[in-house]
């Protein structure tokens, strides 16, 4: 009898002690409502170590790869600087506990390694970047300083300028003032970039020339620009005689040249080979000198 009293207080005892009884008192939309809770929690859960788990790419990826993919377009690399900054600020926060329900979960280890990779990550971009900057704006201000000196070389007047020069000095003229639109939205870019990195607190290196200098120089090519205009629109009537003069000098030396091939060409049976050469030599001779 003893001992089947102390199986039954046993078994009584065992199920005070762990509430498993309990379920059978339960309804099942109760016992249901139970288990879901449970369930979001878990998933919840799950969801935000996976959150943390995905700034594994950091550690798996390189920056010379992502560089790469960028290559050189500036927008690219100013909206990869912006996110990279936007994603590092969501990171500074003082919180290093999160809760869901009875689970709490201490992440401010793994915080703060992510915050250094993050750093890290930031001044490899600002690196590539700068580099890509500094050969844009090297690349643009020896471009625009070419169009200068060639800009400041153009003569439209006086009687020492050939017609040839007039009209390749103008076309040049017409060149660079469809390039002007360009050159700006170009210098607007390398500004807004070197600015961007500047905020960034980017360390530039000691060589680094300042976009500024670009606006500078297409500033006075500007300068150039309007100044060469104005005395192409008021030389236009005198350009206009020299041209047409030009023109009928050209094809009268070319009549002529014409008439004189037709009369003293070396066709005629008689002619020594060497006679036959001379004429073709004068012939050619006058063509280049004629430059036609």
């Amino acid at each position: 009898r003893f001992e089947v009293f102390e199986r039954a207080s046993g078994a009584e005892g065992k199920r005070a002690s762990t509430f498993y009884h309990l379920v059978d008192s339960l309804s099942p939309k109760a016992l249901s409502n139970a288990y879901f809770t449970v369930e979001c929690h878990i998933q919840n859960l799950a969801a935000f170590v996976n959150q943390w788990l995905a700034y594994q790419t950091l550690w798996d990826s390189q920056v010379a790869d992502v560089a790469d993919s960028v290559k050189g377009d500036l927008n690219k690399w100013h909206s990869l600087i912006l996110e990279a900054s936007t994603a590092r600020t969501t990171l500074d926060s003082t919180a290093t506990m999160t809760e869901f329900g009875p689970i709490v979960v201490r992440y401010n280890k793994v915080q703060s390694q992510v915050n250094l990779k993050y750093d890290s990550w930031q001044k490899e971009l600002q690196t590539y970047f700068a580099a890509v900057l500094a050969e844009r704006i090297i690349e643009n201000f020896e471009k625009i300083s070419d169009a200068k000196t060639r800009l400041e070389n153009v003569s439209l007047e006086g009687s020492s300028v050939t017609t040839n020069e007039i009209v390749l000095g103008v076309t040049f003229l017409q060149e660079v003032n469809q390039q002007i639109p360009s050159w700006h939205k170009k210098t607007t870019e390398l500004g807004e970039s070197e600015k961007l990195l500047k905020r960034q607190r980017h360390a530039f290196r000691s060589d680094w020339m300042e976009a500024s200098l670009v606006g500078g120089q297409l500033q006075q090519v500007e300068q150039l620009l309007a100044k060469r205009m104005r005395i192409m629109e008021d030389q236009v009537p005198l350009l206009q005689s020299r041209i047409v003069a030009e023109d009928k000098a050209n094809v009268q030396r070319v009549s002529d040249l014409l008439s004189n091939w037709e009369q003293n060409k070396p066709l005629m049976g008689n002619i020594t080979p060497d006679d036959a050469l001379e004429k073709l030599n004068k012939f050619e001779f006058n063509m280049k000198k004629s430059q036609l």
